[in-house]
Order: structure tokens, then C-alpha cells, then sequence
């Protein structure tokens, strides 16, 4: 007779495949020289030879797998054409994402941001900044931003400074905080997101929306030991989007487990005051396929990389 081995725990239920996102892309006509000469900067001065980020990743252990090392690959600052704030990520059949383009097209977005406009702007937190001398860490409030008209301006954004989605010291995502003068822009994105949580559209996820363009996330840099994915049911051939589409789900929010990190420290005091972009009129919002393509020339060689925007809706401008 077998031991009884009691009741079987029933399967984990599989998180579903993620297929599109909803977001506010960061690049228009007037934003993209200002973030390609940003993030120039930022990769001559934080990236060095990536080889030698790839032997530092080597020896702390295992090809990347826990490793914290002190430089960025500049496989991990993500492309100008990648820049966007997230509302929401979705896993969308045909029908679905045929609903949520529809959804997503019938909007009153003037509507919507006519309705922020009449409520209380939401003020900024508090930041707590460290003396470095070596003193006390202060409290600093932000400037009171001058006066615009909340009910028919645009939505215009500043990218200043850097943060970290985690612990300064072992992290694998950095980002810039989009900055509103109007106080309508977190409030206007709340109110969207909701509208696409109650019909269905997004994944479920009850963390409070934290608005960010990440510049740095280390999921895709090289120098870190990759875990075959599908490998069974992949057929010869067949295109690693799959791997890389998950790759970058599980590599994002304040969960993401890239196993290469990076110490911070210095290049978030370093880089506290710099200036992304300023006065970026937000002139969309769209639906995004999950997975940034590749961009190349004539001759094959690696232009850019951009998600593909399979509907988007005009903004106020």
C-alpha cells in the first residue's frame, strides 16, 4: 500500500502571456533631439567598454545571475524610440484587442482632462535629499510651478533627475519621473487607466500607478546567463520574440527580476539635476504591441528600436 500523501495542491494558475500595453509615448517631433542628446550624454559617461561590463558581470558570479556591478551596459539604456509612460499592460486575443482599439478611439479625452482640470491639483511629494557633507538628510518640497490654465492647456511634461525602482545599491531599473506644471497629468492617467481596468482590457494589478520613463533596465543587457524559454514547444526556426516579450515583462515594475544589478549610488546623485527634456507637449495616447522591434537601414545595421503603436488617439495640443 502507498503512504498517503494527502491532497494534491491544485496547479499554479499560469500569469497570462502579456500582448500590449496602454501608454503615453514620450517622443514627438520636438521631444526626440532633446532625449537622443540626453541619453548620448548619459550612455558616453555611465557605459563603458561593454566588455569590460561583461567580465565584471562574469566574475561577481555565475554569468550575471545576482550580480551587482558598478557600471551600466549600454545594452540596458533603453533606445530613444522606447520612451514611454506606462498605464496599464494587457493580454489581448484578436477580439479583445479589436474592442480595445474601438474603446480606445471613442474616447473624450478633452472630456476627461476638462474633469481634472476642475479638481484640486495633486501636489508633488516631498523628497528626501542627503547632505553630502555628511549631515542630516532634509526634507526639500518642490517649487509651486507657475500658473497655467488646468482646462484648455496641453499636457506638457519636464524629464529631470533619476531614480531607482529599487534599493539604490541592488537594482536593475533607473528612470526619470515625468514632471507636470498643471497637476493634471497623474490625475488625467488614473482616469484612463480606470476606464480600460472596468472593461476588461488591462491585467489585473492593484499596485497605485507610479508614472516613470525607464532609461536603464538591465533585462537586456548581454553579460547575464539567459533561461531558455519554451524550448520544448519552440520549433527549429521559429523567432525568439516570445522569450524576449517575456524576457521584458517579468524585467519591469518595483518585482522585476533581472538577474544582473547595478549600484546606483553615484550615478543617481550625479545625474539628480540633469535634464532629460523639458516642455515635451504629450501629444498621444496609444496601445502599444509588448516587445520593442528593430530598426535598421538599407545595409541591415541597427538604426533604432520603437513598439509598434497599433492605435493611438490625439491628445489637446
Amino acid at each position: 500500500m502507498g503512504r498517503n500523501k494527502g491532497p494534491r495542491r491544485p496547479p499554479a494558475q499560469k500569469k497570462p502571456q502579456l500582448t500590449h500595453f496602454l501608454c503615453l509615448p514620450l517622443v514627438t517631433p520636438s521631444s526626440k533631439p532633446q532625449l537622443e542628446a540626453s541619453l548620448q550624454t548619459f550612455k558616453q559617461h555611465v557605459s563603458p567598454q561593454d566588455t569590460k561590463v561583461e567580465a565584471e558581470a562574469e566574475k561577481a558570479g555565475d554569468g550575471g545571475q545576482g550580480a551587482v556591478i558598478p557600471a551600466v551596459h549600454s545594452k540596458s539604456i533603453r533606445p530613444v524610440g522606447a520612451l514611454h509612460c506606462t498605464l496599464g499592460v494587457m493580454s489581448l486575443d484578436k477580439n479583445k484587442l479589436t474592442e480595445a482599439i474601438e474603446y480606445l478611439q471613442s474616447l473624450d479625452v478633452q472630456g476627461l482632462l476638462k474633469d481634472v482640470a476642475g479638481k484640486p491639483a495633486v501636489p508633488e511629494e516631498p523628497t528626501l535629499s542627503t547632505n553630502p557633507s555628511g549631515g542630516p538628510t532634509t526634507l526639500q518640497r518642490p517649487i509651486t510651478p507657475p500658473k497655467v490654465n488646468r482646462a484648455t492647456a496641453p499636457l506638457t511634461v519636464d524629464l529631470k533627475g533619476i531614480e531607482s525602482m529599487h534599493d539604490p545599491h541592488k537594482t536593475s531599473i533607473l528612470y526619470s519621473a515625468p514632471l507636470d506644471a498643471s497637476g493634471r497629468l497623474l490625475p488625467f492617467c488614473m482616469a484612463l487607466q480606470k476606464q480600460f481596468k472596468d472593461k476588461g482590457f488591462l491585467v489585473e494589478d492593484n499596485r497605485q500607478l507610479k508614472l516613470h520613463a525607464t532609461v536603464v533596465n538591465t533585462i537586456y543587457a548581454k553579460g547575464r546567463k539567459r533561461t531558455p524559454r519554451h524550448s520544448a514547444e519552440q520549433k527549429a526556426g521559429e523567432s525568439s520574440q516570445v522569450g524576449e516579450q517575456a524576457d521584458e515583462a517579468q524585467g519591469h515594475g518595483p518585482k522585476a527580476n533581472a538577474p544582473l544589478k547595478i549600484d546606483a549610488t553615484t550615478i543617481i546623485e550625479r545625474y539628480k539635476n540633469f535634464v532629460w527634456a523639458e516642455n515635451v507637449v504629450l501629444d498621444r495616447v496609444a496601445i502599444c504591441e509588448m516587445g520593442a522591434k528593430k530598426i535598421t537601414d538599407n545595409e541591415g545595421n541597427l538604426v533604432s528600436e520603437e513598439y509598434t503603436e497599433v492605435a493611438k488617439i490625439s491628445l489637446p495640443s
